[in-house]
């Protein structure tokens, strides 16, 4: 068993090495950042949440990574079957690339050369959802919530991806240049408390979305140059995975997007 794991994980690392690079937007993967709301049983049914944490999306190691501080601010509201919350949000940071892999010398495949280069966000967001509460009033299923986000990057890293777009001198890098980028999804989340102790709250987050306007940001012309179909990649989509722990107006928040290989840390207050 161990031995079919440890060759299929090779064997799955050798495709990863030997398929077509790209170049996502800096926030894709980062930005539906997790809004915070009331619960049922809270006595103050609307609230304002500021948070501030750092963001990670870990392309693979020919593609490069990004790393973004970010600083959200949002207002919910919950009712007794729906809820909703709007707020804005900014993100700072750079993309860089740091590793050069060797290739033979005949080959054809040119790689991108080591970059750094600064990264900068603002955005929208929305979420909008029914909900029930357990008959103890502890916990409330948020079943379904439509969850929108609108986010305009700035900085070096989109003017680069800008100016490789269209050059078909990296016969493997295809190119978003995006700088607007809609994630739009559902999720359902599970938030509760304890029975005696409404301050301490946990809640786990499924989010599955997708950037409408992400695919056809990408260069078909590489595409066409190689002849394949690999470009199917950069609609990858979203899905994320949140924990949210509450410690009276404290909260953490945990999340990962296992579609764009990110994730976040966040720490913020409530008031």
């Amino acid at each position: 068993m161990k031995r079919t794991l440890y060759l299929s994980f090779i064997f799955f690392s050798f495709i990863l090495s030997s398929c077509t690079r790209y170049l996502f937007p800096a926030t894709a993967g980062n930005d539906a950042v997790y809004k915070p709301k009331p619960m049922v049983a809270d006595s103050t049914k609307s609230a304002i949440n500021i948070t501030g944490g750092i963001s990670a999306a870990d392309r693979y190691a020919d593609d490069g990574s990004v790393t973004l501080g970010y600083l959200s601010l949002n207002r919910g509201h919950t009712f007794r079957d729906f809820n909703f919350s709007y707020g804005i949000f900014a993100y700072h940071g750079k993309a860089e690339k740091t590793y050069n892999s060797e290739n033979p010398e005949n080959s054809k495949y040119v790689e991108l050369p080591t970059y750094s280069k600064s990264a900068s966000a603002l955005g929208l967001n929305t979420s909008v959802g029914y909900h029930i509460t357990s008959s103890r009033g502890n916990t409330d299923f948020r079943i379904i919530n439509w969850e929108n986000s609108v986010t305009r990057e700035f900085g070096d890293y989109l003017k680069f991806r800008k100016s490789l777009y269209g050059d078909l001198t990296y016969k493997k890098l295809i190119v978003s240049r995006n700088k607007i980028l809609w994630t739009t999804g559902i999720s359902s989340e599970i938030i509760f408390h304890a029975r005696k102790n409404k301050e301490v709250k946990h809640a786990f987050k499924l989010f599955i979305g997708a950037s409408p306007n992400l695919e056809r940001s990408f260069d078909t012309k590489i595409k066409l140059e190689n002849n394949n179909n690999e470009l199917s990649e950069t609609s990858r989509g979203n899905f994320q995975f949140t924990y949210f722990f509450a410690l009276k107006k404290f909260n953490l928040t945990a999340q990962t997007d296992f579609s764009h290989f990110s994730s976040s840390l966040g720490l913020g207050y409530t008031f």
